[in-house]
Order: C-alpha cells, then structure tokens, then sequence
C-alpha cells in the first residue's frame, strides 16, 4: 500500500505525470505499451497520479493522431527510417511494438519529446511553491 500511496515527492509526482502523458499518448494495443507500464510501474513514479494522467489523457490522445501520423510518416518514409525499422523488424518480437504503424511511432517520439518538458514544468513549481515535508525524528531519551 506505502508503493501506491506514498510516493507524494515532487519527484515522484512529476514522473507520474510524464509518465502519464508518455502512456496516455499512445495507442494501447502493442508491445511497446506493455513495456512501457512496466518501466512505469518499476520507476519511482507515483501511479495513482500517473495511472490518472493516463486515463484522462487517452480520452484526448486522438486529437494528436493527425500530427502523430505526419512525424511517423516522415520518419518511415525516410532512408534513415527504412534501414532502421529494416533493421529492428529481423529481430522477432518487435513486430509487436506496431513501430511501423504511423501513429504508433509518432505519438512514441512525440510522448518522448515531451517527457522531459512536462516533468520539468511541473516539478519546477512543485520544489518552488510546495515545501517539503520535514522527516519526523526520533526522539532518543537518555
């Protein structure tokens, strides 16, 4: 219970938030998803607050499908693009991953680049405006 309710840091919650957007961003249904809750799940991410950012943010992830499928769609069409996803797809599972869908590969760069902006913009205000909480200590009788 302490994993899920007690990681309220600023840290914490500014890697629950990016994390969130990261996950809320992509489409579910590939491997990349899957490993990606599982980096989240293994960090020191809050997750009540990241599995919020998530659920809120996929209800809005569509309205960036259209600028999503632009930047995978360059990318792939791209010499560099080709040899690399060439590459990548002779290993077996990363089929899964969907890289080669448009939309897949642009909301993964896109959640990526925003990955650390959005864990700035909001653990700068947090350390700012939030004090830290003071660790109790024991008081030692002699």
């Amino acid at each position: 219970m302490n994993t899920l309710l007690g990681r309220f840091g600023h840290r914490e919650i500014a890697l629950g938030i990016a994390f969130g957007v990261l996950l809320g961003l992509l489409p579910k249904t590939n491997l990349l998803f899957v490993v990606l809750v599982i980096f989240f799940f293994l960090s020191h991410a809050n997750i009540i607050i990241g599995i919020l950012t998530t659920l809120v943010l996929s209800f809005f992830a569509i309205w960036f499908y259209p600028l999503a499928d632009q930047i995978g769609r360059e990318i792939l069409v791209s010499a560099f693009g080709q040899q690399v996803i060439g590459i990548l797809f002779c290993v077996p599972v990363i089929p899964w991953t969907m890289l080669d869908n448009t939309v897949v590969l642009g909301t993964f760069l896109l959640g990526l680049l925003l990955f650390l902006p959005i864990f700035l913009v909001v653990w700068v205000p947090l350390k700012i405006f939030l004090p830290k909480k003071k660790e109790h200590q024991r008081v030692v009788e002699s």
